[in-house]
């Protein structure tokens, strides 16, 4: 994800980025939920609004383009927040094949942050979006596609493990300098598929930074969903795990469609 977002999927911040917004196309599967009173960073999201069926492991190649149609609409976020689309990221029409950019073994963990949420990590196609409040808060959306279920999986545990080297570092996005770290815990099955929560936090100039993000490997891409606030609480009103688990869906009827 470069306002408040990017910053924040990619490096922290609510307030520098916004990762990307791109309205989707087709049926939205809508369940967002109920608002739900600010707390401490990281509170615990809404809970999802119903329950998650099975969804098959994503499959097929799908362009970046393609996949910017998976990327849930406005209608599905809380009032209040608002796709960005001056920052949207896609890998764009075609198919891409190069090694990774940013090798998960061995990059550092500023460069990771500034860049997840972008290309460069050894996708085939990738996409992704966010939708920005009105006082320094975002919910962010990504997906990672790759030419195999295990390239998917190795992405997932790749951030596990880069995530361990980085209990203290310090980041600088847009002229904004900060102190973060990452740590990592199992997350919840997601349409029966494992996840990974992966959380971000520090200080950006001086303001608190929280950027609470999910990830699931499902067939041959990484889905994930994160809710961010600067100098104020992640916001939660929508639940991760409903971001997720709807990326995962609209992917299944995008994959049947275009293959």
């Amino acid at each position: 994800m470069s306002s408040v977002s990017r910053v924040v999927i990619g490096l922290a911040a609510v307030a520098v980025v916004a990762v990307t917004g791109c309205s989707a196309k087709g049926t939205p599967y809508q369940t967002p939920s109920s608002a739900a009173p600010s707390s401490a960073a990281p509170a615990p999201s809404a809970a999802p609004t119903a329950p998650m069926a099975s969804v098959p492991a994503a499959s097929g190649q799908l362009t970046g383009t393609q996949l910017q149609t998976v990327l849930l609409p406005q209608s599905f976020f809380p009032a209040g927040f608002t796709l960005s689309q001056s920052s949207e990221v896609s890998s764009g029409d075609t198919l891409a094949s190069a090694p990774a950019q940013y090798d998960l073994a061995t990059t550092d963990c500023a460069t990771f942050v500034n860049h997840f949420g972008n290309t460069g990590f050894g996708e085939t196609a990738m996409a992704s979006g966010s939708a920005v409040g009105q006082s320094e808060q975002a919910f962010d959306q990504v997906v990672y596609q790759f030419g195999s279920p295990g390239a998917a999986t190795a992405f997932v545990s790749g951030i596990t493990s880069l995530a361990s080297r980085c209990g203290s570092f310090t980041a600088t996005d847009n002229g904004a300098k900060g102190t973060f770290s990452l740590r990592t815990a199992a997350g919840p099955a997601l349409g029966g598929h494992p996840s990974l929560e992966l959380v971000q936090s520090g200080k950006l100039n001086g303001s608190p930074l929280t950027l609470d993000t999910l990830l699931s490997a499902s067939g041959v891409d990484v889905f994930a969903g994160a809710a961010v606030g600067l100098g104020v609480s992640a916001p939660v009103s929508l639940a991760k795990e409903t971001i997720v688990y709807n990326l995962m869906k609209r992917q299944a009827a995008a994959a049947v469609l275009g293959g």
